[in-house]
């Protein structure tokens, strides 16, 4: 199977997740993937934290398994040090030598562009001359008080577009979420799907239309549901539900680590009054839950992506919004720039 870069082509040049911020410690390094390269992240003495290629320029052994001193990484195989930057610092077997150092030190591992953002360690994985100065997406809700938030993360056996489109897809829900977030109700769903600024915006135009036994506390007075669900190019996805004064945001950012393979950072936002912060651990159980029956059907497909391969899929007017991603997408891969051009708005309709 070819890397995932090979098919990826400019979706490539973008900012993805690497890691939360909570995850890399001050005294030791941590090892993540992003399109099939291996990166170690570590902090400085300022706590700042980088990421460089897990692979020491002298012999090749994964700095990962080394050991952090004084803000800068040590190989585990003859010792080599590199600082923050990605620089040469000491070659033990030298010895004090200043000539011999003082070449050396011009030799450097690639770092990669990192920006930290929403409580998120942000890379840019493609050419650095092309980095944008900061990921354009921010979190909603992010550090507001009054708002019960979490992160969560999960590894799916399925690539970026088919995850973007179940996470936005409401009819597998009464299917693969039966009882746990919503329930075949034969309603008739009125959607518009807008089309623009490199997003594609789903509105559901059925008020009547509900999300399982969980409506009883996030929407207790029955208030009309207004649920909008947005892909955000290339690989993010945000599905909102309001309820009066009260909603539930579900955000998701798709880090692409092999061609089936990709790391979800969930973001949740949620505000249903007094009872919010009370809730949080019934509500990381549920979205834990729900999350994982995604996990298992995103595999089922997966599998048979992998043994059959990518292929021309029949689609009905509930797939307007799958159509509309793989659009974008595809226009992505060949110039990152193509999606902003795209802009349209098309009604359709379905039951669930």
């Amino acid at each position: 199977m070819k890397p995932l870069r090979d098919y990826d082509g400019d979706l490539i040049n973008h900012w993805y997740i690497l890691a939360l911020e909570s995850e890399v410690p001050c005294d030791r390094p941590i090892k993540r993937y992003l399109y099939d390269i291996p990166y170690v992240l570590f902090r400085n003495e300022k706590s700042e934290i980088t990421a460089i290629l897990d692979r020491c320029i002298h012999r090749g052994a994964q700095l990962s398994l080394g050991t952090v001193e004084a803000g800068a990484i040590r190989c585990p195989y003859h010792g080599w040090k590199f600082d923050h930057s990605g620089r040469l610092i000491d070659v033990p077997s030298d010895g004090p030598a200043p000539n011999s150092q003082q070449q050396v030190h011009k030799w450097c591992v690639h770092k990669a562009p990192v920006f930290i953002q929403d409580g998120c360690v942000w890379i840019w994985p493609g050419d650095p001359s092309q980095a944008l100065p900061s990921p354009a997406w921010r979190f909603p809700e992010y550090g507001a008080k009054k708002v019960s938030q979490y992160f969560m993360i999960t590894d799916f056996e399925n690539e970026v577009t088919h995850l973007v489109q179940n996470f936005m897809d409401v009819p597998h829900t009464v299917f693969v979420h039966s009882k746990w977030f919503r329930n075949r109700s034969l309603l008739k769903v009125p959607v518009e799907v807008a089309v623009a600024d490199a997003r594609v915006k789903v509105t559901y135009n059925q008020p009547e239309d509900s999300i399982g036994f969980t409506e009883k506390v996030l929407n207790p007075s029955r208030e009309p549901m207004i649920h909008t669900d947005e892909f955000i190019f290339p690989n993010i996805t945000r599905v909102d539900y309001k309820f009066g004064k009260r909603f539930f945001i579900i955000n998701s950012q798709c880090s692409p680590i092999s061609r089936y393979k990709t790391r979800v950072y969930t973001w949740i936002a949620y505000d249903v009054g007094l009872l919010s912060s009370w809730m949080k651990p019934f509500m990381k159980f549920y979205t834990r839950k729900v999350i994982q029956q995604d996990v298992e059907i995103m595999k089922n497909q997966g599998d048979n992506l992998v043994h059959f391969g990518e292929m021309e899929y029949k689609s009905t007017q509930a797939d307007e919004l799958h159509l509309a991603i793989d659009r974008m997408r595809s226009q992505g891969v060949k110039d990152r720039k193509e999606p902003l051009a795209m802009s349209y708005v098309r009604e359709r309709e379905f039951w669930i």
